[in-house]
């Protein structure tokens, strides 16, 4: 098998792989029991959609009061359905015009990174920690299709590019945005925003102390469209001949008809 072919197969595995270690730690090393609720666990996206924010809970076990109090510090990762994207460099050739002259394929990062801390990330835990669960943007795992290593060096600019790119379209963000409304409740809001691609989105909890992480949890939310929009999105998907055929005649129609309009006798 290639290289590359292997690289694919781990970039495909690699985030579950994260996230059931993260979340799949014996019991006996978590202190503590971490319980998790989001607020709307289902998003429709219909032609008025302008984003809506997802406030997501911890609900804690029953004894929590009995706890001593703990230097608790948490962050919240919400992943979107994973993408491959080409992102290509423009350079400017005699210094006249643009033009692409470099590309590179990023295999199948998240396609929505939304981080809530409840501190600065340095404060979290230590880099270790963060890198294995891909807390931050720095510490996303983005493999390439032609290059063997999982965040290669070489190619810094194009994931620097990517992750620009998405965070101007409101699609990657991380921010101090947990709050804690008592010793061991949080709150964090989750922003999905007008353009947030469908599919199934992945809620992962990570509760630390002292640096160690002592519990986890994981939600999903699921983002589907609706009415018109969701209906014309399935026909499209499930019957791609027809819907193929009936763009093809349409633009042919609307041709035809602007040519009948706007003619000159």
């Amino acid at each position: 098998m290639r290289p590359a072919s292997i690289l694919r197969a781990i970039a495909r595995t690699l985030p579950a792989f994260l996230t059931m270690v993260a979340i799949g730690i014996p019991s006996a090393a978590l202190a503590e029991k971490l319980t998790v609720a989001v607020s709307t666990p289902e998003v429709r996206i219909d032609s008025g959609f302008t984003g809506i924010p997802i406030p997501i809970f911890d609900l804690d076990d029953e004894d929590a009061a009995a706890r001593p109090h703990a230097d608790y510090k948490v962050d919240v990762v919400v992943l979107g359905p994973p993408e491959s994207v080409i992102v290509r460099r423009a350079d400017r050739i005699a210094g006249l015009i643009w033009a692409n002259r470099g590309a590179q394929t990023i295999i199948r990062p998240p396609s929505f990174y939304g981080l809530n801390t409840s501190g600065p990330l340095n404060d979290l835990a230590s880099p270790t920690v963060l890198d294995r669960l891909q807390v931050g943007f720095d510490d996303i795992a983005f493999a390439y299709g032609d290059r063997a290593l999982i965040n290669d060096p070489q190619a810094k600019e194009f994931r620097d590019a990517f992750i620009r790119l998405k965070e101007r379209a409101g699609l990657y963000y991380q921010q101090i945005g947990v709050s804690f409304i008592g010793d061991l409740v949080f709150r964090a809001t989750a922003f999905l925003p007008a353009n947030v691609p469908v599919g199934n989105y992945s809620v992962l909890v990570y509760l630390f102390e002292s640096g160690d992480l002592v519990a986890s949890a994981q939600e999903a939310i699921q983002v589907t469209k609706s009415g018109f929009e969701g209906t014309l999105s399935v026909f499209a998907h499930s019957q791609a001949l027809p819907y193929g055929l009936i763009v093809v005649a349409l633009a042919l129609f609307i041709g035809w008809l602007g040519g009948v309009i706007f003619r000159r006798d």
